[in-house]
């Protein structure tokens, strides 16, 4: 496997950090991230992937978490920030954090996969099954583990991870050749 040549720019560092962080080489996506952010200080999808791997890769989470939330505050919502700030809370075992970004994510992007696969990943508890009686109810315990059970087997395992959250798995058919 060859490496290609870095594009030119913050955005092109940007999307070499992309494609770094995807093939899981944090050290190369970190440099690649501190890049984008040197050459544009402002941006803040450079800033928000750069405090995600500041966290991941040197342990800084002061800095980390202060550039992600600055990039959020920056830029307003966005799928790509919010993303990243809850893979930031998650490696830092945040995990209630993690589960806000994830749901204020679900909340304006309803269809977005990758904030689907991030629920599904970290377990965000589920309603109810009888809305109308108490969780503690017995019949809403019984039919609740009945209902658990099933979704375990019928749902998809996702890995539980900074790296990996909100990667929806591919399709059954695209990992064949």
């Amino acid at each position: 496997m060859g490496t290609t040549e870095p594009t030119a720019g913050a955005g092109g560092a940007l999307e070499d950090g992309k494609a770094a962080f995807a093939a899981r080489d944090l050290g190369a996506a970190h440099h690649a991230f501190e890049r984008a952010h040197r050459r544009d200080p402002r941006d803040p999808h450079a800033m928000s992937w750069y405090g995600l791997t500041l966290v991941l890769v040197e342990r800084n989470s002061n800095l980390g978490v202060t550039l992600c939330d600055q990039a959020l505050r920056a830029a307003g919502p966005d799928p790509d920030l919010l993303l990243n700030q809850a893979r930031l809370h998650l490696a830092l075992n945040q995990r209630e954090r993690s589960v806000r970004a994830i749901l204020r994510g679900l909340e304006l992007w309803p269809r977005d996969a990758r904030f689907a696969a991030a629920r599904d990943a970290i377990g965000i508890r589920r309603p109810p099954v009888f809305g109308f009686l108490s969780r503690k109810n017995p019949l809403n315990r019984v039919i609740g583990r009945i209902r658990h059970r099933w979704l375990g087997r019928h749902t998809p395992v996702y890995e539980l991870s900074p790296l990996a959250l909100g990667v929806p798995l591919a399709a059954p058919d695209e990992g064949r050749s």
